[in-house]
């Protein structure tokens, strides 16, 4: 039977229950719908603390998000998304052990494949920041072999180009880009792995792209600044780095607030010097 038919057959079985209920007394009625009201909120309650959760996120207060999601990961109605949520911003407090046992204990129940793939590939992030690149990339690979997904793709050429082995990070990546023209992370990936094999010129164009696309976090405008700086562009440069310096880190980054401050202040006095000729 169609999920739709079983939600909408539930839906007319409370409807009567109801009617009967105000036939036989209007308290009992009553009764009813405050009782089905109790339950609605009960069901619901693990939503409702990631909803707050996400809004107090979006707003920047990480420790109340982390605090409502908590909330939602210990409701006995949470569902497997409230859990991996709940790993991610463990991860990013810094609490990366804590995330993986999260993860690894919605593993061991969860029967979904979307769940089981989503649960793995941020299982992965954990294992790198617990400093286990080498398990991280095989975790990955692994699920690519049957959930090739944009997002499990992006990590795993991200991954790759981290380790250092930069011919075959770009081997990946390249592909991947074949794979997924269009995706942020993969364009990111492939630009960043072009620069650092000083590669400036096709860095620059796929830098292009990822800035059309207004990406979210330092990393891009940083090294894109970079691109710029050993391209003789260090106006354009310092803009970049000027942007970077307004933008939170990502997750799993190669790079560190600092390093973004002595490029931009770099750049900056180097650009006023030029104006001053």
């Amino acid at each position: 039977m169609p999920q739709i038919v079983k939600v909408l057959l539930i839906l007319a079985g409370v409807f009567i229950v109801i009617v009967i209920g105000f036939q036989v007394h209007w308290l009992l009625g009553i009764g009813l719908i405050a009782g089905l009201l109790i339950y609605v909120i009960y069901a619901n309650l693990s939503t409702w603390y990631v909803l707050r959760g996400n809004a107090v996120y979006a707003q920047g207060d990480l420790d109340k998000a982390l605090a409502f999601l908590e909330k939602a990961y210990k409701s006995k109605n949470a569902n497997p998304q409230h859990h991996i949520q709940y790993a991610f911003l463990l991860m990013k407090v810094g609490e990366q052990e804590k995330a993986e046992k999260v993860l690894q204990k919605l593993l061991q129940v969860a029967t979904s494949t979307d769940v089981r793939m989503q649960a793995k590939s941020n299982l992965a992030t954990a294992y790198w920041l617990l400093n286990r690149q080498d398990e991280a990339i095989r975790l990955l690979e692994e699920i690519c072999q049957d959930y090739k997904t944009v997002t499990v793709v992006g990590n795993l050429g991200y991954f790759k180009l981290l380790k250092g082995d930069l011919e075959t990070a770009l081997a990946f990546n390249e592909e991947a880009y074949e794979y997924d023209d269009n995706d942020l992370t993969i364009t990111d990936n492939l630009a960043q792995n072009y620069y650092m094999l000083g590669r400036l010129d096709e860095a620059a164009r796929m830098y292009e792209k990822v800035m059309a696309k207004s990406p979210r976090y330092a990393d891009s405008y940083y090294y894109y600044a970079k691109t710029l700086e050993g391209l003789g562009r260090n106006e354009e440069a310092a803009e970049q780095a000027g942007l970077a310096s307004e933008r939170t880190l990502a997750l799993v980054t190669s790079i560190t607030k600092s390093e973004i401050d002595q490029l931009k202040d770099k750049l900056a006095r180097e650009t006023d010097e030029l104006e001053k000729i």
